[in-house]
């Protein structure tokens, strides 16, 4: 395992990615990491065309292999139990995050971004730095090639472990297993 924390490391700090460098270093504290965070945190620039948001998305964006990668793991980590259309849809409100103007503009930035506290509890439990399998790879493949089971949903709780009011206000588009699906 410790191998292939390592690996993971030494590609994400190649490939010039220092928010999950710094994740799969295992800390969430210090100046450095705070650092490294912001500047994978920041914010795309708002255009004043609203998108419609729908069923379907097509995408002429190209994401690298390490990107898949990063969203299968984190789609493995958070709807682990959940039903195959569920991970689709986990994986789906990510890259609606990343085609919506108020969020960041790359799959890195939207998983580690640090606004208050990271959105994701893959990221702050560390299991985002877990291999991905299988039905969550496939998940991420089917919602690249358009499949949002959300209608444009940006974010998702599970009501049984969240408290959060901001997140329970949100505009409801769906619930999909144990998740609530939100714009």
């Amino acid at each position: 395992m410790k191998k292939y924390l390592a690996m993971i490391l030494c590609l994400t700090v190649l490939l010039g990615n220092p928010a999950e460098a710094a994740v799969a270093r295992g800390g969430h504290e210090g100046k450095q990491v705070e650092n490294c965070l912001a500047r994978a945190s920041k914010k795309k620039p708002q255009d004043d065309t609203k998108k419609e948001a729908g069923p379907e998305r097509k995408s002429t964006r190209r994401y690298s292999s390490a990107d898949l990668d990063l969203l299968s793991r984190l789609v493995h980590a958070e709807a682990k139990g959940e039903p195959y259309l569920g991970k689709v849809a986990v994986a789906a409100t990510v890259l609606n995050r990343v085609e919506d103007p108020g969020y960041p503009a790359s799959i890195p930035e939207v998983i580690y971004e640090y606004d208050h506290g990271f959105q994701y509890c893959p990221v702050r439990n560390g299991t985002i730095n877990f291999p991905a399998d299988r039905q969550a790879v496939k998940a991420v493949e089917e919602a690249l090639k358009g499949d949002d089971p959300t209608s444009g949903a940006v974010s998702f709780f599970n009501p049984a472990q969240s408290c959060n009011a901001w997140i329970r206000n949100r505009p409801y588009k769906t619930t999909i297993g144990n998740h609530v699906f939100v714009k």
